[in-house]
């Protein structure tokens, strides 16, 4: 028989639901608004707590707004219990280690764990699909457009393909030898404004080229074959134009290849860059400390993450 005590402390523990969710880095080189990989770090942790009703937020870490109508989580969780009718409120407690505009997903991590942490909570049933549509509610919040490509990483993990019409996502496991180093300069990009500088029209060589390498950075992450990724990691249609947003971008490409990076990308939209490297070759941790040595000697600081492709958001 069960102690008061007991009961007690099992009442919270299933109305208590706790959720990790990773940074990601989408529109990887080529495959602009299509491919993403999940990141070991930095990653949003969410405390989900069933209250009376409302929604409260609470944050810590990095800087974002409480009030429920102006914070991606609050937006979605409101759209949530409106949809399913859900007759109760719920606090959500997040620690929030994801910078905003920084080019890592930190809008995605939000939404995402927003989702899987109300439908944990509230014993809300949904197929991959649903759980997309309502990860897009943020996103389309953050970025005034929808692109599932963040999303899809955060939720999946690994190397995703997300399609927009029909929207689907498709996951594939990255080869164990490939590592990454995320290097973020203390610089923000707001990614509704850098959808702005996009292209309007692109020429069909250019569209075919870039079709080319999106194809073939999709097979070389998946068979670690760094031949094939030093040819597909290259973009001729985004990066130009957004390489502006990343301070001395081409420098730093040319310093992390002559370090031991196989490939170079653009993090989102900036400020965060991405190298991919052969763990077998080159240790993340140096590569990583050289890219911020680089900034400091620039005179901007910077924050560096390194490790293997990740997992999508869980539930711990």
């Amino acid at each position: 028989m069960y102690s008061m005590r007991t009961e007690i402390m099992l009442f919270w523990v299933v109305n208590m639901i706790r959720v990790i969710s990773p940074a990601t880095s989408a529109n990887l080189g080529p495959g602009f608004d299509v491919i993403a990989v999940a990141l070991e770090r930095p990653e949003d942790s969410m405390e989900f707590c069933e209250i009376d009703e409302g929604i409260e937020i609470e944050v810590k870490g990095y800087s974002v707004p409480v009030s429920p109508e102006k914070n991606i989580a609050g937006i979605v969780a409101n759209k949530m219990l409106g949809d399913f009718k859900i007759e109760r409120g719920v606090r959500i407690s997040l620690n929030k280690g994801i910078r905003p505009m920084s080019g890592l997903g930190s809008s995605a991590a939000s939404s995402t764990g927003t989702v899987i942490g109300i439908s944990e909570l509230f014993g809300i049933s949904m197929n991959r699909d649903k759980l997309l549509e309502y990860s897009l509610i943020g996103e389309k919040a953050t970025s005034g457009s929808f692109h599932a490509d963040n999303i899809s990483a955060c939720l999946l993990g690994g190397l995703t393909i997300a399609l927009s019409e029909p929207l689907k996502a498709f996951r594939f496991d990255v080869a164990s030898s490939i590592d990454y180093v995320a290097v973020l300069p203390d610089v923000e990009v707001n990614t509704r404004e850098a959808r702005k500088i996009l292209p309007k029209k692109i020429t069909l060589r250019k569209y075919s080229s870039n079709l080319a390498r999106a194809c073939l950075l999709v097979r070389a992450l998946e068979e670690g074959d760094f031949k094939k990724l030093n040819i597909a990691y290259e973009d001729n249609l985004i990066t130009p134009l957004r390489s502006k947003l990343v301070p001395f971008y081409y420098e730093l490409k040319r310093e992390a290849l002559s370090t031991g990076a196989e490939a170079f990308f653009i993090s989102g939209s900036g400020p965060a860059t991405l190298s991919l490297l052969n763990r077998e070759k080159v240790d993340a941790r140096d590569l990583a400390e050289h890219l911020k040595s680089f900034y400091l000697n620039k005179g901007i600081e910077a924050e560096i993450y390194w490790g293997k492709i990740g997992e999508g958001t869980r539930v711990t």
